[in-house]
């Protein structure tokens, strides 16, 4: 399956996303190649007027050229993804990528967000990333994030999950991006605060903008 555009507030079947095949890491029958020192963080990449995979960029501002391109993609976008890569001067061998919710703001939409399981949250250039696990039996949910408050200088957020009745039966990996600089209304040095509800309760994770 194939990288999808994910949109505002949008939903993917299953949740899944995940695109591009594995390339072999390995050279002929020599046993002396090495598996290759494989960098994965996320990334955006940039198609070009043909709709191939030409261009990714990390969170802190490196821009490579791919050298194995990938074709069969929307024209003229970015896609938000976790990228497999190994880097060699301007270029990068793109090994895998999974596609990433990039969060748009659905303060007008929420309700109240459905529960979920969160394996990991953090911040990496101007970008809040999360790592969820989402219980589901392949049905369609949603994805926002609501602007709550503001309290002594903290904006505070919310993810916006909707389970939209899809049945808690097994655990996938979703992976999400909320962009910081799409918080208009935030003024820069001041504090965020992104509110999770899990299973287990809200959770809070703080970081600055």
């Amino acid at each position: 399956m194939k990288l999808n555009n994910v949109l505002p507030f949008g939903g993917v079947r299953g949740g899944l996303f995940l695109l591009l095949c594995l390339f072999s890491c390995c050279k002929g029958d020599d046993s002396s190649d090495s598996y290759p020192n494989v960098i994965t963080e996320f990334a955006m990449i940039r198609t070009d007027a043909e709709g191939t995979m030409t261009e990714l960029t990390t969170d802190d501002d490196r821009t490579y050229t791919i050298s194995n391109p990938q074709e069969g993609y929307d024209k003229n976008v970015t896609y938000r993804a976790v990228c497999g890569y190994v880097p060699d001067g301007q270029t990068a061998m793109l090994y895998h990528a999974t596609g990433a919710y990039l969060l748009r703001d659905s303060t007008s939409l929420a309700s109240e967000p459905d529960a979920i399981k969160v394996t990991s949250v953090w911040q990496s250039g101007r970008y809040i990333n999360m790592h969820l696990s989402p219980l589901t039996q392949g049905g369609r949910q949603y994805w926002g994030y609501r602007i709550d408050s503001l309290r002594s200088r903290t904006t505070h957020i919310s993810l916006h999950h909707r389970q939209n009745g899809d049945p808690l039966s097994y655990t996938t990996t979703v992976y999400a991006s909320l962009p910081v600089d799409s918080l208009k209304q935030v003024p820069a040095g001041d504090s965020l605060a992104l509110h999770i509800k899990t299973f287990k309760g809200e959770q809070v994770w703080k970081f600055k903008k």
